[in-house]
């Protein structure tokens, strides 16, 4: 009884009270409404800053590749890392906000408070995970091949290139068709996507005894093109919904496009000196590359936690042109 006057005291719950034990039950319930949509973004960040970290670790070993010593596994570790906290962030999101889906069922609502509906923002995001758990495990082992194809090629006995192909174009195909089909992110999807497959081709086809400097900067040029499109659609999106942007959603938004700028002029950079056959050259802006990749997890995912609690800017905007004046 003293224990329960204290903790009604310092203002906890008297667990005598049943109304009070009730309330604080739901609440920790209700807290729980954003982690499934936590864990997918953190998913998706997690794998943006493995491979730009495995990026900054191959350009850092650019001397050791074109001596024929790198390791390649240990160049690839980061994506090895990070796809296995992605894959378990994405079976963690399954469960993660059952606690406010309980909630929810039990007080006959979709949504309570300014939380997300469980119909249209949390079973979808849960739902959308198993394409994103094979999407993963795809980009895994095609990744997993490459590193295979680079150090045996290395060795001398070069192999699993035509798996990496078949598992890379599906992975290229996969990410065309999330961005022909859901118009969240499409310029990402679509530009990502046909930058892979192209890529991946020119990747094949410059694995010849007499290798093209130009089919080599194939292999680079189509990423350029495609953080050129991501920029066009930023700045577009900037100057599209200012009205609606708020302060700090403003700056994070300019944070990207820089971020994105600088990003398109290191690849451009890395892709010219390739052409040149100056290779060796390039180890400062690969390196730039790997962290600007990972600087942009930052602005992205406070970005993408404002349109999940204040609504997506389209939303938005739709309802700001509907209210009267």
């Amino acid at each position: 009884r003293s224990c329960n006057m204290r903790a009604s005291a310092v203002g906890l719950v008297d667990e005598e009270d049943p109304r009070e034990l009730r309330e604080a039950t739901a609440a920790r319930q209700e807290r729980t409404a954003f982690y499934t949509f936590l864990c997918c973004l953190s998913a998706r960040l997690v794998f943006l800053v493995a491979h730009g970290l495995t990026c900054f670790a191959a350009s850092v070993s650019l001397q050791d590749i074109e001596s024929g010593i790198a390791n390649w596994w240990l160049i690839f570790l980061p994506i090895w890392i990070g796809c296995a906290c992605c894959l378990v962030l994405l079976i963690v999101s399954w469960f993660a906000s059952c606690k406010y889906i309980k909630l929810c069922l039990s007080e006959r609502v979709v949504r309570i408070n300014d939380n997300p509906s469980i119909l249209t923002e949390v079973l979808p995001d849960i739902t959308t995970t198993i394409p994103g758990l094979i999407f993963l495990v795809l980009a895994f082992y095609s990744e997993f091949y490459l590193c295979e194809y680079l150090a045996t090629s290395q060795a001398g006995e070069p192999s699993s290139l035509t798996s990496y192909m078949v598992l890379s174009t599906c992975v290229a195909l996969l990410s065309i068709c999330q961005g022909t089909l859901f118009t969240e992110n499409s310029a990402l999807w679509i530009s990502l996507g046909a930058g892979l497959l192209v890529s991946s081709l020119s990747f094949a086809a410059s694995r010849g005894e007499q290798k093209s400097a130009f089919l080599q900067a194939l292999i680079v040029l189509p990423f350029v093109l495609a953080v050129a499109t991501l920029l066009t659609a930023s700045i577009h999106r900037l100057k599209r919904y200012a009205a609606v942007l708020r302060r700090e959603e403003q700056t994070f938004q300019k944070i990207e496009v820089a971020l994105l700028g600088i990003l398109f002029i290191c690849l451009a950079s890395v892709a010219y000196k390739v052409f040149m056959d100056k290779l060796s050259e390039a180890a400062v802006e690969g390196c730039l590359v790997g962290i600007f990749l990972c600087l942009l997890a930052f602005p992205r995912a406070r970005l993408c936690m404002w349109e999940a609690k204040h609504g997506h800017l389209a939303d938005r905007s739709n309802w700001s042109e509907a209210l009267p004046l």
